[in-house]
Parts: structure tokens; sequence; C-alpha cells
């Protein structure tokens, strides 16, 4: 007979057991520092970025605009004006 193998995963020890509300709040901590530091380097990125490239930042800038107003505003309604009788 040909040998099968079980494609189950269990889930980790500490997953299984549940972490307490303390390791959550620590965990979320540790995450909003990642984020924090990451949105840090991205903003210095960019703005070392846009001192060496001025022009190309306002281009990217307009075309970013354009975009959003695309996005946000869409197609203005035609006003119907209704005349009363």
């Amino acid at each position: 007979m040909a040998e099968t193998r079980s494609k189950t995963q269990l889930p980790m020890p500490g997953v299984a057991s549940g972490a307490s509300a303390e390791e959550d709040a620590r965990a979320f901590q540790r995450g909003l520092q990642v984020g924090r530091d990451a949105a840090q380097v991205a903003m210095r990125r960019i703005a070392a970025w846009a001192e060496e490239h001025p022009g190309q930042m306002m281009l990217a800038g307009v075309a970013l605009g354009f975009v959003l107003g695309k996005l946000l505003l869409g197609r203005r309604r035609p006003a119907v004006i209704e005349e009363l009788e």
C-alpha cells in the first residue's frame, strides 16, 4: 500500500493556548512602533528625493491631485431645472 501523509496543520502551542491580554497589548504596541518607524523612514526618503528632484516632485503632486480629484469628485451631474406650470 502507498503511504499517505496528512496535510493537516495544527496551530503552534503559543497560539493554541491563547495569549493573555497583556501579551496582546505588548504585541499591539510593538506593531504601532514598527509602523511609526516605517512612516518616519518613508517621510525622510520622500523629503530627500524632493530636495534632489523638485521638478519631479511638482509633477508627482499634480498627478496625485488629478487622480484623487477624479476618484473623489467624479463627474458633476447636470443641473435639471423643472419649470412649474
